[in-house]
């Protein structure tokens, strides 16, 4: 068979696409079977190559960057399967098999960058519909216990500990409380100086059973003193109960240390004003603004803030971008 070449494409393997594309290259249809095809065969620059024709042609279309984010994905180009991979989620994808390996690609990539809250949502999702696997379990662990390194980068003195931690985590996302529990105590018997482990039990306990949850925030916080989650889970749980003076010093050691990370100053922000320094209150959560003017958290608490301080124009300022955020962040779908 011939090979025919357009705009880069070896085409020998795509007949009769080959020769529709090259008649008709708005042909939708036919590159999303050329790059299904390459995606198949792991040639991800050429699958990588169609996605990004098709998803020109249909911009709206959630498979179209869904598919050209795992293309990316395989070619390890990171930081734009990130982009495409969350873009195919606003849009929905439809397609559950093609779905469910975007969001654990996606989990992996917010988990490699750091992202370790957001990954775990998404994994957590999936535990609720989905039957559990070796894949999910480990990438589990390892956002779970807050690794930023790929599944395959993973030590091997490493996996014990990090499948515990998956599978925990995993029963936990599937509702199945009685399993998670017993999980969470085999992980914390079997490795109880790991750094990690102490937050991640005490998260799930922190609903249940929140004063266990504090006594275990604390032991992660003397393995690990700088825990940016220990700290501002501690922070919150103080200020839940109404004591901010217990929750300050958490919240302020959290905004020290990690003076770029937005959640810290809202946390600052919301406990100092609820100890009465509105001022000082008002100028974490200005500061928490700053570093992400998009962020909702921020707006709402200063709103309130605001308020108190009698600055009602102000106030009502932040409502109305509070509210503008909230509706632009809809997805498609959304009530």
């Amino acid at each position: 068979m011939r090979t025919h070449d357009l705009h880069g494409f070896s085409l020998a393997y795509a007949s009769p696409c080959g020769r529709i594309l090259k008649a008709n290259p708005s042909s939708q249809e036919c590159w999303w079977e050329l790059g299904t095809l390459y995606y198949q065969q792991d040639r991800y620059p050429e699958c990588r190559d169609a996605f990004k024709q098709l998803s020109k042609l249909a911009p709206k279309g959630g498979p179209a960057w869904t598919m050209l984010g795992l293309c990316e994905f395989g070619a390890k180009q990171f930081d734009v399967a990130l982009l495409h991979l969350r873009q195919g989620q606003d849009l929905r994808v439809g397609n559950d098999s093609i779905d469910t390996v975007a969001k654990l690609h996606l989990a992996e990539l917010y988990t490699h960058a750091g992202n370790f809250e957001t990954a775990l949502g998404i994994l957590a999702n999936l535990a609720q519909h989905k039957d559990e696997n070796a894949n999910y379990i480990m990438a589990s662990g390892i956002a779970a216990l807050w690794k930023p390194i790929f599944p395959e980068e993973l030590a091997a003195e490493d996996r014990e500990l990090v499948y515990l931690a998956g599978k925990a985590f995993w029963d936990a996302g599937a509702r199945k409380a009685v399993d998670a529990q017993r999980g969470f105590e085999t992980l914390a018997a079997k490795y109880p100086e790991s750094p990690g482990v102490h937050y991640l039990y005490a998260s799930f306990e922190l609903a249940n059973n929140p004063d266990h949850a504090l006594l275990e925030f604390e032991h992660e916080l003397a393995i690990s003193p700088r825990h940016l989650g220990a700290l501002s889970a501690i922070a919150m749980e103080y200020m839940r109960r109404g004591d901010s003076a217990k929750g300050l010093p958490y919240a302020r050691k959290c905004a020290e240390l990690y003076p770029d990370t937005l959640a810290c100053h809202v946390i600052l922000g919301r406990i100092l004003a609820d100890s009465g320094d509105l001022q000082a209150g008002a100028r974490e959560l200005e500061n928490a603004k700053q570093l992400d003017p998009a962020d909702t958290q921020a707006r709402i608490a200063l709103a309130s803030v605001y308020a108190k301080l009698g600055r009602e124009d102000d106030a009502a300022r932040e409502r109305r971008e509070f509210l503008r955020l909230k509706e632009k962040s809809k997805r498609p779908g959304d009530p």
